[in-house]
This record gives structure tokens, C-alpha cells and sequence, in this order.
């Protein structure tokens, strides 16, 4: 099976941070994601899922970033950095689900899924950590 997720963050303070949220039931820590739609192309989803569980708009800069992981259950997520826009203060999944943005490194210590953890560690590997804060100052706020 398929899922498609987005890696939300922006830089504060000279620092990456990452929106992560919690699973439905409030266990677990994620990275916002959900199922292919007909209607939309994988980035779309991607910015769908985030809008929709994290309250948050952004922008996917470079679909080629996008990294595929193996799903623990079967299957595979697969990641697009999305560069945090606006967070909302109401969303769709807000009586759903907690939001928390941290330093990658919290972030890192708080998600269970593996694939979610591997997602956070490729993120934040000096090569895409440059890549990123290059995009996040040219597009981000």
C-alpha cells in the first residue's frame, strides 16, 4: 500500500524545525501523510494531507527531494519537503489530532513509526539540511 506524506518545516532561529503530529488515536507521533487520491498527483496529496492533519500551507520546492521509505506494515511512504507557509489556528483534524513543531532532533525522539524516523534522519543529513535552508530562504517568509 501506498501513502504519501509531506516533511513540513521551516527555519527559526537559524534552526530546522518540523511540524510532527499525532496518529488518530493520540499514541503516536507522525509526519502528516494519508492515501493517493484520483484527482491529485502526489505533491498535491502531500500538500492535502499537511492542510488537512497539521493545519499548515506550504509549498513543495523540488519534487526531486521526495525520498521513498519502506512501510513497517507493508508498502511504501513517500516523503516531499514542504516549506511551512502558514500555520493554521482552525483545520479539518484539529479535535483529531496534537501538532508540535520541534528542532528535528526532538522531532526525531518522539516519532515511533520507523519509517517516520528514517524520513526525519534523511531530512536532516547535511547534504538535505543545506538544500533545505537554501529553498526555505528563498521561498519561506
Amino acid at each position: 500500500m501506498l501513502e504519501i506524506g509531506a516533511f513540513p518545516f521551516l527555519i527559526k532561529k537559524e534552526a530546522l524545525q518540523v511540524m510532527i503530529i499525532t496518529n488518530t488515536s493520540g499514541k503516536s507521533w507522525i509526519l502528516p501523510k494519508g492515501h493517493p487520491e484520483e484527482d491529485l498527483n502526489k505533491p498535491q496529496v502531500a500538500k492535502l494531507e499537511t492542510y488537512e492533519e497539521a493545519g499548515i500551507k506550504g509549498v513543495i520546492f523540488d519534487k526531486k527531494l521526495r525520498k521513498e521509505f519502506k512501510r513497517e506494515e507493508g508498502g511504501t511512504l513517500v516523503i516531499y519537503p514542504l516549506i511551512i507557509k502558514d500555520i493554521l489556528d482552525n483545520w479539518p483534524e484539529e479535535s483529531k489530532r496534537q501538532r508540535r513543531l520541534l528542532p528535528i532532533k526532538e522531532a526525531q525522539a518522539l516519532v515511533t513509526k520507523k519509517e517516520h524516523s528514517h524520513a526525519l534522519a534523511y531530512f536532516s543529513s547535511d547534504e538535505l539540511l543545506k538544500k533545505l535552508s537554501e529553498a526555505y530562504l528563498c521561498i519561506g517568509n
